[in-house]
């Protein structure tokens, strides 16, 4: 095992080289800067590969998860479905488009939102459900968007951190009424910013392409017929976009691959429990190798003094300041996760040395451990 001792390992890299360099020079030669042909040949590409009708853009995650709120003309005030366990990024947008956050715990095992607590926070006030697919693998989603429908509510899926991951062979952000997919810079395939907006109908998605680009079916006329604001991409994002694409499986591979080789390499080490993928799941697209941890802070400072970075899991929504209730929830899963979670690295410029490295101070740390106690 040869590791640089010097070096960092960092929590998030990205799979950038020549190749992309390379097509943003293309852009940046042809003169069109803005939302242009790029940006059309990779709606196309990603079209293809969801089997989705419909694929836009949006600047990021956030924002794509606003305007599919605004799209879908939900009453004021209404309550919306939402995991507590998620990104600040999955809540923001409902409060911002005038709607309230409902949240439920998730399953301890897997991280992610269950049709049991959907069913269960279903309320007279409940207008829509945003399944939240976290760490790489679906929630319970074609479960959820049986009980959304017999509902009558609307069904926005959060798959930002889920390109390419599917569940009986469909693919998240493709079974609700919208889907968001984020591409920012620590995400399986980057454009630095921005995100891809699914839609499955077709009114919907007029809808979104008249709210994103100012009110007006192309960017050629003055006259605008709806209301809107800018919610356009580059063309140099959608470049880096389309090379990144085409390195998808090779990603895919090498995260699952780290994914196994943590998970056999530390079972039973201390009390480590990593994220379980659910049986649901047809294709898994690691996102972060999550595991679970009563030491995690010391944890998290020992690999620290030794060059790793991690990270810790999310703080739940329930808990942060502008969004807590009176008397605060209990939602007990989310906050033994915030309590316990650390995320180890794994991207594509993970090396297997590094691996055997990181493992190897996750061991010594336990063992200083045990020999402490």
């Amino acid at each position: 095992m040869k590791v640089d001792l010097q070096k960092t390992i960092t929590q998030v890299d990205i799979a950038v080289d020549s190749q992309e360099i390379e097509l943003v020079e293309e852009v940046l030669k042809a003169r069109w800067l803005s939302e242009g042909p790029k940006a059309k040949q990779l709606s196309e590409v990603i079209s293809l590969k969801l089997k989705s009708p419909h694929v836009t853009f949006a600047p990021n995650g956030t924002l794509g998860l606003f305007l599919a709120l605004l799209a879908l003309d939900l009453p004021l005030g209404g309550e919306v479905i939402v995991p507590s366990f998620t990104f600040y990024g999955s809540v923001m947008p409902i409060v911002f488009a005038g709607l309230k956050p409902r949240f439920v715990d998730v399953d301890a095992s897997t991280y992610n939102m269950t049709a049991d607590a959907v069913k269960d926070a279903i309320g007279p006030n409940t207008v829509a459900v945003m399944p939240v697919h976290i760490y790489g693998q679906t929630c319970e989603i074609i479960d959820i968007v049986n009980i959304a429908r017999e509902n009558n509510l609307k069904v926005i899926e959060d798959a930002a951190q889920a390109f390419g991951v599917s569940e009986e062979n469909k693919f998240a952000g493709t079974f609700g009424d919208i889907g968001v997919i984020s591409f920012f810079s620590d995400k399986v395939i980057t454009m630095g910013e921005g995100a891809c907006i699914v839609v499955q109908d077709d009114k919907i998605f007029e809808k979104i392409r008249l709210l994103r680009n100012q009110g007006r079916p192309n960017s050629g006329t003055f006259v605008h017929p709806s209301y809107g604001m800018n919610f356009r991409i580059t063309d140099m994002q959608a470049a880096v976009g389309l090379q990144q694409f085409g390195k998808f499986n090779d990603i895919k591979s090498k995260r699952l691959w780290l994914f196994e080789r943590y998970r056999k390499a530390l079972d039973g080490v201390g009390d480590i429990v990593p994220m379980e993928v659910s049986s649901n799941v047809t294709s898994f697209v690691p996102f972060r190798f999550p595991i679970a941890t009563r030491s995690r802070e010391a944890l998290e400072a020992f690999m620290e003094k030794k060059g790793i970075q991690t990270r810790r899991f999310f703080c739940p929504m329930h808990l942060q300041p502008k969004l807590k209730e009176s008397p605060v929830l209990s939602l007990p899963n989310s906050e033994t996760l915030f309590e316990t979670g650390l995320c180890l690295p794994i991207h594509y410029h993970i090396s297997e040395d590094d691996v055997d490295y990181i493992v190897q101070t996750i061991s010594e740390f336990f063992c200083n451990q045990s020999k402490r106690d």
